[in-house]
């Protein structure tokens, strides 16, 4: 009986050395681990935190911006490309332009051609108009090519009914207008300081609404214009009516005009143009001539079939 009694101290006594072990263990273990490990981990967590902040900085300065506008882009690069000389800046009322001046190199000097292109497209845009300003110089006209402005923001309208959207292009265009006779009217001023006549070349939708000026008063007038491919933008729904519109303008205007589009072009344009050329029948307009040039590439004029026309035109009024 003593015996075994003893055994089952010895036996406690080892339990209760294995605990104390174990848990002696444990303690050395949780020290191991706040003393080596812990810093670590906590170290990795700031990383991983200042990682997270760089990161955001970097979202933020990487932020999609805006695209600049198309005439901002034109007008950079007219000042990067070409000569200083050449690139004079128009400023007309609180809106400021450039433009590019070419005098004449012939001996006798005609006078000065006003080139303006269509709306989204620049000064040097070389479906017509870069080529007649670098052309008419040799001709006698002295070039003042313009870059025009963008087209009117939402225009035409999304408007749902008819209605509205008319009222809205008009307002958006009165707007647009307001701005292209104000700038024309401040080259018509500079054209004043060269001899001669004045001849304006106009293209697309912004050759429409000069003509739109033109029939209102207080616009200085040329003395003749050129349409280039020209029509009127709108909705489905008010195209014809705006084209019409457009058309009779034309005929009543007291200008010489020549209307000159392309075999290939835009299909308004080619849609339009016969009733144009009707309403100045009617009208018995007399110095109106159109002529359709046949062309190769969809919107581009042919060189020197260009040049022809306008020169046999202008001889025949006289200049």
């Amino acid at each position: 009986m003593q015996q075994i009694s003893l055994d089952k101290e010895i036996r406690s006594t080892n339990s209760q050395r294995k605990g104390s072990s174990k848990l002696w263990a444990l303690l050395i273990c949780s020290l191991i681990y706040i003393c080596t490990i812990a810093p670590s981990v906590a170290e990795e967590k700031k990383a991983d935190t200042a990682q997270d902040k760089s990161q955001k900085k970097a979202n933020s300065a990487t932020t999609i911006k805006e695209p600049i506008p198309l005439t901002k882009q034109y007008k950079a690069d007219l000042k990067h490309y070409l000569a200083s000389e050449q690139v004079k800046p128009l400023l007309a009322g609180p809106d400021d332009y450039l433009t590019l001046v070419k005098r004449y190199t012939s001996a006798n000097s005609k006078g000065v051609a006003i080139l303006l292109p269509e709306w989204q497209q620049g000064a040097t845009n070389p479906k017509a108009i870069n080529f007649l300003r670098n052309a008419l110089p040799s001709q006698g006209w002295s070039t003042i090519a313009i870059q025009p402005s963008n087209k009117p923001d939402n225009y035409p309208s999304t408007a749902i009914t008819v209605t509205e959207q008319k009222k809205e292009n008009e307002l958006i265009l009165k707007e647009y207008k307001n701005k292209l006779g104000a700038m024309l009217n401040a080259v018509m001023n500079t054209a004043k300081e060269y001899p001669g006549i004045v001849l304006v070349i106009a293209q697309g939708n912004n050759a429409a609404l000069l003509v739109d000026l033109y029939s209102e008063t207080g616009n200085q007038l040329p003395n003749a214009l050129i349409l280039l491919s020209s029509y009127r933008k709108s909705n489905q729904a008010l195209t014809n009516s705006v084209n019409e519109e457009f058309a009779r303008q034309l005929a009543f205007t007291e200008l010489p005009v020549l209307d000159l589009y392309l075999k290939h072009d835009n299909p308004l344009v080619l849609a339009k143009a016969a009733q144009r050329k009707y309403f100045s029948q009617q009208e018995m307009k007399v110095y109106y001539r159109q002529r359709q040039l046949n062309n190769n590439v969809t919107g581009y004029y042919p060189e020197k079939e260009l040049l022809n026309q306008i020169n046999g035109w202008l001889k025949a009024i006289g200049w």
